[in-house]
């Protein structure tokens, strides 16, 4: 388990690891910590080493944590944030950037193993994830946030449900693979496979997403893509 640490304070970067060593010494889990002083490191090694949890102050220099953590959304959905920080200023919007939990300083150890134990039982229930490889390193893809996948010459272009794009470097037909139609996924033309659970409306030409993209659908695919569009939703 790979866990990062954020805060400008030494100090509080080193109790906290501490206290998450302990934590996982108890629950026999082995982790990886990853120390940073302010949040621009954190989201570069972020991108290459796909951390598990982010555990983030918000009262730093330079990026504060919370736009930070709106940062690395824009990237990555699904990657656990706890805040640990001395300001209840941030608690509300701490939603927008839907943070697992918010600690406050001084650190409580109990409420922090608390927060720990909520985060295993997420990983229990982790939906699946997919990690590709990208311009700036490694992002992990939670498959139920992809709205839909488009073949770009040897890239793939992935467009998530909020309407961020990026670009990874994959063959289509790994891609084929992993979003496949067991997983809710048709490839309804050559270069697109869509999301079933995305779609709101289609002609036999055309699929419209829940976020206002039009999708084609090839000639071929027509019959094949309504058959299976009706048979997953109805499963």
């Amino acid at each position: 388990m790979k866990i990062a640490i954020c805060d400008d304070e030494v100090q509080f970067i080193n109790t906290t690891a501490a206290l998450l060593e302990k934590w996982a010494s108890k629950h026999h889990i082995d982790v990886t910590l990853y120390r940073f002083s302010n949040g621009d490191d954190l989201i570069q090694a972020h991108h290459t080493h796909c951390m598990d949890l982010i555990i983030l102050d918000i009262i730093m220099p330079l990026l504060n944590g919370m736009d930070t953590a709106k940062e690395l959304r824009q990237e990555h959905q699904s990657v656990p944030i706890i805040f640990l920080t001395s300001s209840r200023e941030f608690a509300v919007d701490s939603y927008e950037v839907k943070a697992l939990n918010y600690l406050m300083k001084p650190v409580d150890p109990e409420k922090l193993f608390a927060a720990m134990d909520d985060f295993a039982q997420t990983l229990h229930r982790e939906k699946e994830t997919f990690t590709a490889q990208t311009a700036s390193g490694f992002c992990r893809i939670t498959l139920d946030d992809v709205d839909y996948l488009e073949a770009q010459n040897k890239l793939v272009q992935v467009c998530l449900s909020n309407n961020t794009t990026f670009e990874i470097r994959e063959l289509f037909s790994h891609c084929e693979e992993i979003f496949s139609l067991d997983k809710g996924f048709f490839k309804c033309h050559r270069s697109y496979i869509v999301n079933l659970d995305h779609v709101d409306q289609f002609t036999k030409t055309t699929i419209h997403t829940k976020n206002g993209t039009q999708i084609p659908i090839s000639r071929n695919n027509s019959a094949a893509f309504k058959e299976a569009y009706f048979s997953y939703m109805f499963r």
